[in-house]
């Protein structure tokens, strides 16, 4: 018995509360610049398979997102709140206007607010279910100290529905996990790490 209670107290406790847009707005950093690498699964149902691409990413908040794959082909993304270029080497293959196209502007907007953690324009468009994790000697669910939460959002907004029927979210201070599915039941995975602010 005393075994038991010995490695029940050495044993790192965890508490788990409900999530809240406010609580994720309080617990996570939102710097004005944020760079890292990233690796991404897209997994495509109807062939059942997975591609893989990595590389890094650079954000300077509500200005541009750079998204630079390195693997297996290189390619640059630029999205800015009203465009959207892709360049391979020196040779721009796209460029998009976000405001010509509705659908394609609220996706940007939500790209923009999940990268850089605006819960309060992310609740606009999504409900949210999800849990912070903490430990014990952490009792406080206004602190990332310690914890981990995890956020799984469901779209009200039509438009992103048609794109979108779930994005979860995990991560501690910083976001480290974008999983977005989509209606037909392929999802992409994007894992983040060597995060700089």
């Amino acid at each position: 018995m005393k075994r038991f209670l010995l490695l029940l107290l050495l044993a790192p406790l965890t508490s788990h509360a409900d999530l809240t847009f406010t609580q994720l707005e309080a617990i996570t950093q939102t710097p004005e610049t944020l760079s890292g690498h990233f690796v991404q699964e897209k997994y495509l149902s109807a062939l059942d398979a997975s591609l893989e691409s990595s590389g890094e990413f650079r954000y300077l908040r509500n200005q541009s997102i750079q998204w630079i794959t390195r693997e297996p082909i290189q390619n640059e993304l630029l999205m800015t709140p009203t465009s959207l270029v892709n360049t391979q080497g020196a040779q721009e293959v796209m460029r998009l206007d976000t405001s010509a196209t509705p659908a394609l502007k609220v996706i940007s907007h939500l790209f923009f607010s999940v990268l850089t953690a605006e819960w309060q324009q992310l609740s606009r468009y999504f409900t949210l279910t999800g849990s912070l994790t903490q430990t014990l000697n952490n009792t406080r669910t206004d602190t990332p100290e310690g914890g981990q939460w995890h956020a799984e959002l469901l779209p009200i907004d039509p438009t992103i529905k048609h794109v979108v029927s779930k994005v979860e979210l995990n991560g501690s201070q910083l976001l480290r996990e974008i999983i977005l599915h989509e209606p037909g039941g392929d999802r992409t995975l994007i894992r983040f790490d060597h995060l700089t602010p």
